[in-house]
């Protein structure tokens, strides 16, 4: 395959964590990559990583919380390498909140990064994407959004709201020839991750490792994305639990799963 007629992706959050390992797993397949973040001295160490490696890449500092500054990388991005084919909405942030501590001020940064930055980022490549009638989003959920939980209410809420705008896009973006596939990832070992008190051991699987699923979403194209099989196997379980039993089972897990307070 020409280098030119490889698939360009534009990766939100490019610069550390599971959108650095999978820039760096998208470069080793021959992926085209314009990577944003909004961490400079991160992002440029990425891009000079990926470009050693003989990748065809650029970077773009953005936050993806400034609707401008996307759109304004993305005009940069495909004046410098055309258009882009995939968006790979992987910018997030995290946190531990309870009844106790709501943060709600760490709840507004969870809500304008991880739910209005994938829509801004959407929004950016949106208007290429139906001009071309062809282009395939990929945003970054968490099996956390698949119920309540109760020592992230806020962050199980905003990865609920990605994964539900998803679905909701998806009936109206299918005709124009944009396809949607929404990653849940399991626990990933993040700076999100790894200051979690857990009181037990969990088992984590490490960004490279989270990576390889999320390539092969690209390469697949399908409409979800769960990994890895434990999660897919335990949260799907908790999902589908009727009202009265989830309550049941959190009430007896939530003052288990942490070492703080609950």
């Amino acid at each position: 395959m020409n280098v030119q007629t490889r698939p360009l992706v534009l990766l939100t959050g490019a610069a550390s964590g599971i959108g650095r390992a999978t820039a760096k797993a998208l470069a080793a397949r021959g992926y085209r990559l314009a990577c944003l973040d909004r961490a400079k001295d991160l992002l440029e160490e990425t891009v000079v990583s990926l470009e050693q490696t003989g990748a065809s890449v650029m970077g773009a500092v953005a936050d993806v919380r400034d609707r401008e500054a996307l759109k304004q990388a993305v005009n940069e991005a495909e004046a410098k390498l055309g258009p882009i084919d995939v968006l790979l909405a992987c910018a997030g942030v995290g946190g531990l909140s309870t009844a106790i501590d709501l943060d709600t001020l760490r709840l507004k940064e969870m809500l304008e990064v991880n739910v209005l930055g994938v829509a801004h980022a959407i929004e950016a490549v949106l208007p290429g994407m139906i001009e071309r009638k062809k282009g395939h989003v990929v945003g970054i959920s968490s099996v956390a959004g698949y119920r309540g939980m109760p020592w992230m209410p806020g962050y199980s809420a905003t990865k609920a709201a990605v994964a539900i705008y998803l679905e909701g896009l998806r009936p109206a973006l299918k005709r124009r020839g944009i396809i949607v596939t929404t990653v849940f990832p399991g626990f990933v070992r993040t700076a999100l991750t790894e200051g979690t008190p857990f009181r037990r051991p969990v088992k984590m699987l490490e960004p490279e490792q989270a990576a390889v699923w999320i390539v092969k979403a690209i390469d697949k194209k399908p409409r979800d994305c769960v990994f890895p099989l434990s999660a897919r196997i335990g949260m799907g379980f908790l999902r589908s639990l009727p009202n009265a039993w989830f309550d049941c089972a959190m009430d007896q897990a939530g003052p288990q799963a942490l070492t703080t307070e609950f």
